[in-house]
């Protein structure tokens, strides 16, 4: 027997009983248990391994005892139950190791409401029987006791479940009829919350609609609000029965109203205007649907213009009061004296302007005509000077080659001055003629496909020739292509225009940049020299009519070839701009749109003259 040992039950619940109780059973050296009527174990004490098996979380005393006696304490726990007194067993087989004295012995709590019993577990060391307990009964008669009670009880449980089976039955079908009400109910109730629903969603529209209506009421009343808040003349409202129903702001300030006025007859509000006739207008406008305007004046000496207007109720077309508004016309009045006074003088102007008119118009109509004389002497001019400029020009070729072959310095000298002048005289007129046709806007340009390189190359062919002593101009083209929709007869004449001014205005040894360049988009051709420059005061004028820098100094030159230069990019669409500083030269770029070409011109189309 290990007595030192502590239980290895784990014991879940607590008993009703004082722990001082079960301290002392502890103390008297006893090994048992506490358990419930159904043999669940409440408590444990003394060393219980010795006679319980050793299973964690398992109560069940029947269940931690071996077979056999589980059922013999089963049945003695009923009896002892059953009598009210303790029962005990004697020589207990436990597994062949013990012979066990078990004593069970019911006893009544506070705590749990029910009886609990009291095991206690003895080692038989085969002494003489204490005749203070009761005899040991049979085991056999107890099981056959117990079984007996257990059919008893078992007959009695039957005859309780048939009982309560019946009363199921009969509350079942106390449920199914109740069921069937319900659902009864529950239809009526269903069919009642459609009606509902629909009265709801009818509440709800009506709801809506209310809202809206209530919004636009609010607005319009804003509206109404605003109007009268913003409106600078002073305006009254009066109903059917002359009660001052509403006034704007400004008719305090021009009629001295107080808020208490609403509500009053108009007769009895004193007011600072005087106007005897306005109640007899109003009832005369509400009679006949008729607006009748006055004026009248106030006690500060200010002149009112008073409009009394009928207000009409648009649902029924009946007039349901007046509207009565007061427009301060004193400024007006002082103007209107103003212009009577004035009247005579405006005439008199009016009679001086068209006198003035007709003299500009004919001013007009003689500068008309002086142009038009203008514009036929210089095409006169141009056509009848270019046959003897031609003439010189062909007889100076001929000296030239006479005076080659004799070998005459001073003949050689002339004939240059006189080709040089003649070549002068020539590009005047030609730029007096373009821009003759310039300005009638006889110049309408013929765009042609063009191959700028080869046409850019002849040009510095051609220029090159024109240059001064080592002078050079120096081409080079970059970009994707080289055909571009241009005017040829325009662009040569551009070209040639800038390079000669590049050459006119750059000392000798010096260099002209001529490129082009082609891209997806547009053509670009840049002139560059490094001669004498523009001035920055005079480069905003530079593309006007007969405009020459003051830096040019006896470098001959009309004033229009930049002028023409702009006007004749301008046609072909495209872009002229142009960077300069005094002594380090000149920059020109003129840019034009690329066209796609679908077939080849002659490259020598120009323009045709409009009449």
């Amino acid at each position: 027997m290990h007595h030192g040992k502590r239980s290895a039950i784990i014991v879940s619940r607590i008993l009703t009983a004082h722990d001082e109780q079960i301290a002392v059973l502890e103390a008297a050296g006893l090994t048992g248990v506490c358990a419930d009527e159904h043999l669940t174990v409440i408590k444990a004490f003394g060393d219980t391994s010795v006679y319980l098996k050793n299973e964690n979380f398992n109560f069940q005393l029947s269940e931690l005892l071996p077979d056999e006696v589980a059922m013999n304490v089963k049945a003695a726990a009923h009896q002892a139950l059953k009598l009210q007194r303790r029962v005990i067993l004697d020589d207990l087989d436990f597994d062949g190791k013990y012979s066990v004295n078990v004593s069970i012995a019911p006893f009544l709590t506070n705590g749990f409401g029910g009886q609990q019993l009291l095991i206690l577990f003895t080692t038989n060391k085969r002494k003489p029987r204490d005749k203070s307990l009761i005899a040991p009964i049979d085991l056999s008669l107890l099981k056959l006791a117990h079984l007996g009670s257990l059919e008893q009880e078992l007959a009695e449980a039957k005859s309780n479940l048939e009982a309560a089976h019946e009363l199921i039955n009969s509350s079942n079908e106390n449920i199914q009829s109740f069921h069937e009400e319900l659902q009864s109910a529950n239809e009526e109730m269903q069919s009642a919350n459609e009606e509902l629903q629909s009265v709801n969603e009818e509440l709800q529209t009506i709801n809506k609609e209310q809202q809206e209506t209530n919004a636009d009421l609010t607005e319009s009343n804003d509206d109404l609000n605003n109007y009268f808040r913003s409106n600078t003349n002073g305006q009254l409202f009066v109903d059917r029965d002359l009660l001052l129903k509403r006034y704007s702001p400004s008719a305090v300030k021009h009629i001295n109203l107080r808020e208490s006025d609403i509500g009053r007859p108009l007769e009895d509000i004193t007011t600072n205007i005087k106007f005897e006739t306005l109640v007899a207008d109003i009832r005369q406008v509400m009679l006949n649907d008729q607006i009748i305007t006055r004026e009248a004046e106030s006690s500060e000496g200010k002149t009112y213009q008073v409009m009394t207007m009928p207000y009409i109720r648009q649902n029924n077309g009946k007039t349901d009061g007046a509207i009565i508004s007061f427009y301060d016309i004193t400024e007006l009045n002082k103007l209107l004296a103003a212009l009577n006074i004035n009247n005579k003088t405006l005439t008199d102007s009016v009679t001086a302007i068209e006198l003035s008119s007709e003299i500009i118009s004919k001013s007009l109509e003689k500068e008309k005509h002086l142009n038009m004389l203008k514009s036929r002497f210089v095409s006169m001019a141009s056509h009848e000077f270019k046959t003897p400029l031609t003439s010189i020009q062909l007889s100076v070729e001929l000296i030239g080659r006479v005076a080659q072959d004799l070998d005459h310095p001073i003949i050689k000298k002339y004939t240059e001055t006189i080709k040089n002048a003649s070549k002068n005289l020539t590009n005047i007129l030609n730029d007096f003629l373009s821009l003759e046709l310039l300005e009638t806007g006889k110049i309408d340009p013929i765009l042609s496909a063009l191959d700028v390189v080869k046409f850019a190359k002849d040009i510095n062919e051609d220029m090159q020739s024109l240059a001064k002593k080592e002078q050079q101009i120096v081409y080079r083209h970059t970009g994707r292509g080289r055909v571009a929709m241009l005017n040829p007869s325009l662009l040569k004449n551009s070209i040639i225009n800038l390079i000669s001014n590049a050459i006119k205005y750059s000392g000798p040894s010096s260099l002209i940049e001529f490129f082009t360049k082609i891209t997806k988009s547009y053509l670009t051709i840049i002139i560059r020299d490094n001669g004498i420059g523009i001035p920055e005061d005079d480069q905003q004028h530079l593309f006007e009519a007969f405009f020459r820098a003051h830096n040019t100094g006896n470098i001959p030159g009309t004033g229009l070839g930049l002028n023409i230069v702009s006007r004749y990019t301008a046609l072909m669409n495209g872009k002229i701009k142009f960077k300069s500083r005094v002594n380090e030269g000149t920059t020109f770029t003129m840019t034009f749109p690329v066209k796609p070409v679908s077939r080849v011109e002659s490259p020598d189309a120009g323009y045709r003259y409009l009449k």
